[in-house]
């Protein structure tokens, strides 16, 4: 389970601040040593001594099976699920129906992929009407997500420069991570604010996750067994979250039809003065304090 690996990561690294740890998990949740990691350096320059310095010993790792061609297969499906938009078709691309399908059986068997399902509801055809042209041929799709975070963080910044960190150059590598780490990190924010919420609401909820459709895609969806649920929407920003925020999560509820109790928000770097000023009983409002009853 995802939040007893995040507690068992702190253990290790209990120096880390919560801003910190969530960070680091999100990238060497299933690194091979933690005991690597140094206490004065910043997540980035782990990232360069750790990852990229020891490129050539910690690509062995994705050396999957004897078979170049069955590896090769594997390598390009988990690239296009950490680049893509994690649909379950999509990281099919470049790969043949065979070879891809053997590459996911595999991934799936080893526990290195994991299924999130749709809950978008199917439209209701009626046999003497045609759908409309945008709906025709739609498929309601599930999406896949790594089962550790190293997997992901590996082929979204470290696979598409293989052949130069083979050769040792570092820096463009370096940079692009600096450029992307946040938005990358953002990925995993919405995941641990769905644990978050599964913990707070224990024994309430009927299902969790995000939710995408054909039309809208939102971080967060849960259902509470009494009726409604939750729609929330995740920062992991340098600022503050305004207003704004919410008026937009209000308007793609409405759109969607969701049957909204309460209207979470969850910040990195906090709330506006205007949104923590609002007597509104539906709203809920978490920054990285909350966080820490993960670690209890």
């Amino acid at each position: 389970m995802k939040q007893e690996r995040l507690k068992s990561f702190f253990t290790h690294l209990p120096y880390l601040t919560m801003e910190e740890l969530i960070g680091y998990f999100a990238v060497f949740d299933g690194f091979d040593d933690l005991a690597l990691l140094k206490e004065q350096e910043t997540l980035l320059k782990n990232v360069e001594h750790n990852i990229l310095h020891r490129y050539a010993t910690l690509s062995k790792i994705f050396d999957f099976t004897a078979d170049p061609d069955q590896n090769e297969a594997i390598n390009r499906l988990l690239y296009r699920l950490a680049i893509g938009t994690r649909k379950h078709y999509s990281i099919y691309k470049d790969l043949s129906k065979e070879r891809g399908s053997e590459a996911y059986r595999y991934l799936f068997a080893h526990h290195l992929i994991e299924t999130e399902l749709s809950r978008e509801t199917p439209i209701l055809r009626h046999p003497k009407q045609l759908l409309k042209k945008e709906h025709r041929g739609y498929k309601i799709e599930n999406k896949v997500r790594f089962s550790y975070a190293f997997y992901r963080f590996w082929f979204t910044f470290i696979y598409p420069d293989k052949e130069d960190l083979a050769k040792g150059v570092y820096n463009p590598t370096l940079k692009r991570i600096e450029e992307g780490l946040d938005r990358y990190i953002s990925v995993f924010f919405e995941e641990i604010s769905n644990l978050l919420l599964e913990q707070i609401y224990a024994g309430e909820i009927l299902d969790s996750g995000s939710y995408w459709d054909r039309e809208v895609e939102i971080d967060l969806w849960i259902r509470l067994i009494e009726g409604g649920g939750i729609v929330g929407e995740c920062k992991w920003k340098n600022h503050k979250v305004s207003k704004n925020i919410l008026n937009k999560l209000k308007k793609v509820s409405q759109k969607v039809g969701f049957d909204v109790r309460y209207y979470a928000l969850f910040s990195k770097s906090g709330f506006s003065k205007e949104l923590e000023n609002l007597k509104e009983n539906e709203l809920l409002l978490y920054d990285l304090d909350d966080f820490k009853r993960l670690l209890q």
